[in-house]
């Protein structure tokens, strides 16, 4: 996880100042994974709620406003900060010891002043400053989450102003889309001045979440800014403002306009924009054009990538002027903000909230390696040893179950008809199940599957392990396509691309294949890796023997959550 110095420190109110300062360690260690913003549709704030009251900080719009106030401390405050800082040097261990303890101690402010201290000459400052920083960042992330949270779940109007002020303190996306859903969701009227002063504001992002709250409150008035935000020189606010014009509305011409930048943005130099402009693009022009007649990959390199940005750039002047274009239904991807996994030495179904603290957990089977969170907040597990799979509510009843599976389930995907896909591995077949629990399609292969996900062309994917293939069948189980090879593969995804996103036990590296098996992206460094996941930030989820891990495009990790005898992991 990066250091970002510059977020303020944050400590517990007086009621719990006693605890260890290793709190915001071991808090850590099962708090990294922090939420995207879409929340959980009729999800309370519970979590949240108590979260913040750790700090003295109640749900209400007048606590909310003096807690963000302490975020960004008064010019006096910060000379005390900063005599508290010069005090790390003291000559009495108890003076050292004493300006530690302040430090800690406060609400917020620190942040930039001990990020000075860290870059400062003096090996004691130096040293005493990171330890503060490195054990409250974190912590304090989660309590600003926790707060924009219950503003967005509770809709606190008035406080539009406040959120735009803290926004250069959400130095991480997570946090980003937290505050933009913060502000979207109690955007009002009133708030049309400032909506439309931000549009100019230095920050980007302020530019982009004010864009966003326009379009909720005034669609029609914020279509003209979003054209001007085509030009503008942060490729993320181009795409706000593509998502905006893209979104259904009697604006057509305005939406073509979107083509060019979109076009452009295909050659960005940063992976995540390329995914991003392409995915748009392929909404607005049809799949059909995307991938079959302009094809297009982001993570080819920039020769080949050059090449299909011409053809995209000749097709704008040509039919791109009267090509009929779709529009875009939900301008953010809809996640519930929650992270499932199962640990198959405990026998436990677990969910992480979207403040990262784990809110659910489940007693199961015997040897639980499946598992998947759907859109309505329910929970699929499936139990090897017992060849069963469960399916729980939301709120954690179980409400429906198939028992005897003809073998041991190892994944399981939800089908749109609500029939349920399941690789039973020991029996080496896959199974598609109907809510009445008898098998409506079974597929044999040979190779042990594990791993089995329906694609759109209604054939099957399916990896198997010990043959070190992924193949894709037909419904009547014949092989159209495969990529060999592999060194016991463990899970495959199709993405959008077409590209095939494969985890293999005896390889270090999360692999992406093209239709023709080469291997265009692979990045990482684990220990037999499990399964991947595709998220819709471009950043992939990997479950190896340490536990689960985030990178982003570049391979750089995100976030991890270090556990032992984690089998399968899903976001969602």
């Amino acid at each position: 996880m990066c250091q970002c110095s510059n977020f303020p420190s944050l400590q517990p109110a007086a009621p719990a100042r006693g605890r260890s300062c290793a709190l915001g360690r071991r808090i850590a260690a099962v708090l990294l994974f922090i939420a995207t913003a879409s929340a959980a549709r009729g999800a309370d704030d519970s979590q949240a709620v108590a979260r913040l009251a750790e700090f003295g900080i109640e749900p209400t719009s007048a606590s909310i406003a003096e807690y963000f106030s302490r975020l960004q401390p008064t010019p006096e405050r910060q000379r005390e900060i900063n005599a508290w800082i010069a005090q790390l040097d003291s000559e009495e261990f108890a003076a050292r010891e004493e300006a530690s303890r302040k430090l800690r101690q406060q609400l917020g402010g620190t942040g930039p002043l001990l990020a000075q201290a860290i870059a400062s000459g003096n090996a004691e400052i130096r040293w005493r400053a990171r330890e503060i920083q490195d054990e409250s960042s974190r912590e304090s992330r989660l309590v600003l989450g926790a707060a924009l949270t219950v503003i967005r779940h509770r809709k606190l109007a008035g406080r539009a102003e406040d959120l735009f002020a803290i926004i250069p303190l959400c130095d991480e996306e997570p946090l980003r889309r937290l505050v933009r859903s913060a502000i979207t969701a109690t955007a009002r009227e009133a708030d049309i001045p400032l909506f439309e002063q931000q549009l100019t504001a230095a920050d980007p992002q302020a530019r982009r979440a004010a864009l966003k709250g326009l379009e909720t409150v005034a669609p029609k008035r914020a279509i003209a800014p979003a054209v001007s935000q085509l030009a503008d020189a942060d490729p993320q606010v181009q795409l706000s403002a593509v998502r905006v014009l893209a979104a259904p509305g009697e604006h057509t011409e305005a939406r073509r306009k979107t083509l060019a930048p979109l076009v452009r943005l295909l050659d960005d130099e940063a992976i995540e924009v390329r995914v991003a402009a392409a995915q748009l693009l392929r909404t607005l022009v049809g799949r059909d054009k995307f991938e079959k007649d302009l094809p297009y990959r982001p993570y080819a390199a920039r020769p080949e990538r050059a090449q299909q940005v011409a053809a995209w750039q000749a097709w704008l002047v040509t039919a791109g002027t009267t090509a009929t274009l779709q529009t875009l239904h939900g301008t953010e991807p809809v996640l519930l903000g929650r992270l499932l996994l199962c640990d198959h030495g405990k026998n436990l179904l677990i969910e992480f909230d979207e403040e990262g603290i784990p809110r659910w957990e489940q007693p199961v089977g015997q040897q639980p390696w499946a598992c998947l969170g759907l859109p309505s907040g329910h929970r699929l597990v499936g139990s090897y040893n017992d060849r069963t799979v469960v399916e729980f509510d939301d709120g954690g009843k179980e409400v429906w179950r198939v028992d005897a599976l003809p073998g041991g389930p190892t994944s399981i995907e939800r089908l749109e008809d609500g029939n349920t896909l399941i690789a039973c591995t020991d029996s080496e077949e896959v199974v598609e199940v109907a809510p009445d629990k008898e098998i409506v399609w079974r597929a044999r292969l040979t190779g042990r599957p594990v791993d089995a996900r329906r694609l759109e062309t209604g054939n099957t994917l399916v990896t198997l392990q010990n043959a070190n293939r992924v193949v894709e069948i037909d419904p009547a189980g014949k092989e159209v396509w495969e990529v060999g090879g592999l060194a016991s593969p463990f899970s495959a995804e199709r993405l959008d691309s077409g590209n095939t996103l494969v985890c293999s036990l005896g390889h270090n590296k999360v692999r992406e294949f093209d239709a023709a098996g080469r291997v265009v992206w692979e990045k990482g460094s684990f220990a037999n890796a499990y399964s991947a996941q595709r998220l819709p930030s471009g950043n992939t989820l990997v479950v190896d023997t340490t536990g689960v891990t985030e990178i982003d495009a570049a391979g750089e990790v995100v976030r991890r959550l270090q556990r032992p005898n984690v089998s399968r992991a899903w976001k969602f």
